[in-house]
């Protein structure tokens, strides 16, 4: 029985073997890895750049730079004034104000278009709440009266007895009004501040003007107190 023994423990060598050799003769699967283009050289971040890399980006910043200083120049006259010219468009509230600038264009001997339109803008309500009663409103607006304050009563039914004490376009005003008023008369006074449509007057100049030059005419003007939009528009 040994040489059966034998037999069964060199079959089983033969089988392992032949096992091993078809694992090392089998072709692995190829995994996709992602990778630059084949002509992207790669260099790590620790390693010091080349010289032809170096010229290539000084090359880049050099070219940024004169496009710059061209654009500059393009814009800003041997005296270092601006040469930029546009054709404003001022926008006014009031007619009074319209009449200023009208004035002074003349005098400046600049041709220029006139027309109305309408358009919203901010508006500031200063006024004290609603008493109880029509009688105690009266009463109200009698104690201002008497300190000089200019007050009405509103008959409409939403806001119905509230006192009106101005309406006003600028905030700055009427924060300055709000605490004027509420000094010298003793009373709570809001701010309602909101969009209302109004009439524009709208001047448009007719020829290329320079920065310099509307500088000047815009400070003959106290344009702390003139409702004035100005819009430097392209001729």
């Amino acid at each position: 029985m040994k040489w059966l023994f034998y037999v069964f423990v060199l079959a089983n060598a033969a089988a392992l073997s032949w096992n091993s050799l078809v694992q090392d003769n089998r072709v692995a699967p190829k995994e996709s890895v992602y990778a630059p283009p084949v002509s992207e050289s790669i260099r790590l971040l620790s390693e010091p750049q080349s010289d032809d890399d170096i010229k290539a980006e000084k090359s880049q910043a050099e070219k940024i730079e004169d496009a710059l200083n061209q654009a500059v120049a393009s814009s800003v006259g041997s005296n270092g004034e601006s040469t930029a010219e546009f054709c404003p468009r001022i926008e006014t509230e009031k007619s009074g104000d319209e009449a200023q600038v009208v004035k002074a264009l003349k005098a400046f001997g600049w041709e220029y278009s006139e027309q109305e339109t309408v358009g919203k803008r901010p508006k500031y309500w200063l006024y004290i709440d609603a008493p109880e009663t029509k009688q105690r409103a009266t009463e109200i607006v009698k104690d201002l009266a008497a300190k000089s304050i200019d007050s009405f009563i509103i008959t409409r039914e939403e806001m119905k007895n509230r006192i009106s004490l101005g309406l006003y376009s600028a905030q700055g005003r009427a924060l300055q009004a709000r605490e004027r008023i509420q000094k010298l008369s003793g009373y709570q006074v809001n701010i309602y501040d909101h969009m209302r449509s109004v009439s524009l007057h709208q001047i448009t100049l007719k020829q290329p003007i320079k920065e310099a030059d509307l500088e000047a005419f815009l400070a003959q003007f106290d344009l702390t107190k003139m409702m004035i939009k100005l819009e430097k528009n392209p001729c």
